[in-house]
């Protein structure tokens, strides 16, 4: 998903491991150059990362790590990888032993208390792994009287049972590994976390398991990084960026996820690290139309006049911005469909920025309403940014970028 919105990175510096001299590159977003960096990952997660027969890790998240890397100026052949299982990731970054976290990590308010994150840079949800021969589990409310597996230190097991299935047995194991294991032996009935590291599973096991298809949470995974580490963490974020701007994130995408059948949800509005929050504008000084105009996107999004809102969108990036709305407006999902047909929103404008007589900056939140408790992981509340531009005379929407609230 292309972006006119980008948050603000952390001019600062970054201190980490180094020895000698190493040609600056032309990229490079770290002063000086780094030496090396250790990274901290699974290492059993297929499509994701995973080792291989060569003791190297690949997939998605590898990727990204070597490309974040690069762009702090170290190379592939200077990164030491240490496995970061769910459990140990905050203690991993706490400590020191790690320099960032790139391992399924989904952004979450009680980690956000832990560790800082940069990103996110991926888009999953929360789903089912069971038995292909398995006829009787379609969704987590499936599982009551069953048994689900979980990685020790993941919150996707509980949040079945308090949300879904109130008798469900859970366990867990090590890792995921461990947990598909017990599901081919036929000692449990099912595994859950993100749908993202489940068809990795999936294909690995073609023919014997396979994904429910029914995505109840939505998880933006993030790039773990010690708490308070505003430099990192804002360098990071540039990187990510510059990942998906250039292509890189597609290709990624491409080689190591989609081609084992998994269709992710676009690229993730990045700009979570650091939040940059946008004050409301002078009133005095802001120019009136903007305001209008920025109340009747507003206005016309909560009355569902979506004529009347693409009234007011630049043609040339229309399309992006249906994109997102596709993917927040409960009416337009089609993961849930009836099970949410009656949530709505209202979305307010929080503030106004104009930069000079034809650019501007607004921000507006969106709450939902009616929205099943057992969703509320799927329908966060947003805050949407937007780019309005003035042409002809008329100010219109440009650019949206939305990332989501968490509880």
């Amino acid at each position: 998903m292309k972006r006119a919105i980008r948050a603000v990175a952390v001019a600062a510096g970054l201190t980490v491991a180094a020895c000698g001299n190493t040609p600056k590159s032309d990229n490079a977003l770290l002063e000086p150059p780094a030496r090396t960096l250790t990274i901290g990952i699974k290492f059993d997660q297929p499509g994701l990362s995973v080792k291989g027969p060569d003791g190297k890790p690949h997939g998605f998240d590898v990727d990204t790590a070597v490309y974040i890397a690069g762009k702090l100026g170290v190379t592939p052949d200077h990164i030491t990888w240490r496995e970061a299982r769910s459990e140990q990731r905050e203690d991993l970054l706490n400590s020191g032993t790690v320099d960032f976290v790139v391992a399924s990590y989904s952004i979450t308010a009680a980690r956000q208390q832990l560790v800082s994150f940069a990103g996110p840079y991926l888009m999953a949800g929360q789903d089912l792994l069971v038995r292909q021969s398995e006829r009787a589990i379609d969704q987590p409310e499936d599982l009551d009287g069953r048994t689900v597996c979980s990685a020790e230190g993941s919150t996707s097991a509980d949040k079945i049972r308090r949300s879904f299935a109130h008798n469900v047995k859970l366990t867990t194991r090590d890792t995921y590994a461990q947990c598909v294991a017990d599901l081919i032996a036929g000692t449990i009935d099912a595994v859950t976390t993100d749908d993202v590291i489940l068809a990795g599973y999936a294909h690995e096991h073609t023919g014997t398991l396979r994904v429910v298809g029914h995505r109840f949470t939505r998880e933006r995974y993030g790039v773990g990084v010690r708490k308070g580490d505003l430099a990192l963490q804002g360098r990071i974020t540039a990187a990510i960026r510059s990942m998906i701007d250039d292509g890189s994130w597609r290709r990624s995408m491409e080689r190591d996820l989609t081609a084992s059948g998994y269709y992710p949800l676009p690229a993730p509005v990045v700009f979570n690290a650091p939040d940059k929050q946008l004050e409301p504008g002078d009133p005095t000084t802001l120019d009136p139309e903007l305001v209008n105009a920025t109340k009747a996107v507003a206005a016309t999004s909560n009355a569902r006049d979506w004529e009347g809102f693409r009234s007011l969108v630049c043609p040339e990036t229309a399309d992006t911005i249906d994109e997102i709305l596709l993917q927040y407006t409960p009416q337009f999902d089609k993961a849930l469909g009836s099970e949410v047909k009656n949530a709505g929103y209202t979305n307010t404008v929080t503030g106004v920025t104009q930069t000079d007589p034809n650019s501007a900056t607004f921000a507006y939140h969106e709450t939902f309403t009616n929205v099943p408790d057992k969703y509320r992981g799927y329908f966060k509340d947003i805050d949407y940014t937007g780019t309005m531009v003035r042409r002809n005379g008329s100010w219109k929407l440009c650019g949206l970028a939305a990332d989501f609230v968490e509880p």
